[in-house]
């Protein structure tokens, strides 16, 4: 590769670097596609199997949503994993590229890549188990995630498929070892904790003893004898908070870069 007079970002570096990446990762990414795939087809074949017809558009929809979900944060939680054995760390951080450009290549193939991979392999599964499962009386009909009614819960989901994406890559590139269980383990141990202290906090606020247990981010509920009673921002307000994904995903990203550039031989 030559060296260019922008130490931050060059179009024909990166490519020339993407080029590389992809070569040497293509064989591992398309054996994990065909194990992703397998998994889901064992999945929902098997649920199908179970009730003895095929799942329903709403239960297919519900599957999309685990299956991105659950495939987005483990595969995020790996692609910086050459950073954490000293030998392939070695190589990698030899490479004459940027940090930047770096992490911009495993960016692209942790979320958009992934998802463009994920969706006809979703397609894929769906329609075999949907056709084969089909009972009598019944009429196939596979999800459309790109309809205008599922426009809403499939937003919902690519935001917060954003965010677990900025979790798997800040964990991809801080721990060493064990990415994603090490990750999981951090996330889940904070999220204990800010929401036992959201909760205390606002006991106090509210001066209620019998308040139900309220994570960040959520209203407040408390009875009165046999009422309920939830307190929360306006509905105006309340969808401000559709963008704290989208911000703690960018918080998080950038912290997987400059994590990044801490990384030396």
């Amino acid at each position: 590769m030559r060296p260019s007079s922008n130490q931050t970002f060059s179009f024909p570096r990166f490519a020339r670097l993407f080029g590389r990446h992809t070569a040497e990762h293509l064989p591992a990414y398309l054996l994990t596609a065909a194990v992703g795939l397998g998994l889901m087809f064992v999945v929902m074949g098997f649920l199908t199997y179970l009730q003895k017809s095929a799942p329903s558009v709403m239960a297919q929809g519900i599957f999309f949503m685990l299956f991105v979900l659950g495939g987005g944060v483990v595969f995020a939680s790996t692609v910086f994993a050459q950073f954490g054995e000293r030998r392939r760390a070695s190589v990698a951080l030899l490479l004459p590229a940027s940090h930047f450009e770096k992490w911009l290549v495993a960016w692209l193939y942790s979320l958009p890549i992934f998802l463009l991979a994920f969706t006809p392999l979703f397609y894929l599964a769906d329609a075999a188990v949907v056709y084969a499962g089909v009972g009598p009386g019944q009429t196939p009909e596979v999800v459309n995630i790109f309809a205008a009614s599922a426009r809403q819960e499939i937003g919902g989901v690519l935001w917060f498929l954003t965010l677990l994406n900025g979790v798997g890559l800040w964990g991809a590139i801080y721990f060493e070892k064990a990415h994603f269980i090490k990750t999981a383990f951090a996330v889940l141990l904070l999220m204990g904790v800010l929401s036992t202290l959201n909760h205390q906090v606002l006991k106090l606020i509210v001066g209620k003893a019998d308040m139900r247990v309220a994570p960040p981010f959520t209203a407040v509920v408390f009875s009165e004898g046999q009422q309920f009673f939830r307190i929360g921002l306006p509905d105006d307000q309340m969808n401000w908070l559709a963008w704290v994904p989208l911000l703690l995903a960018g918080l998080l990203w950038l912290a997987s870069y400059f994590r990044v550039t801490e990384k030396q031989l």
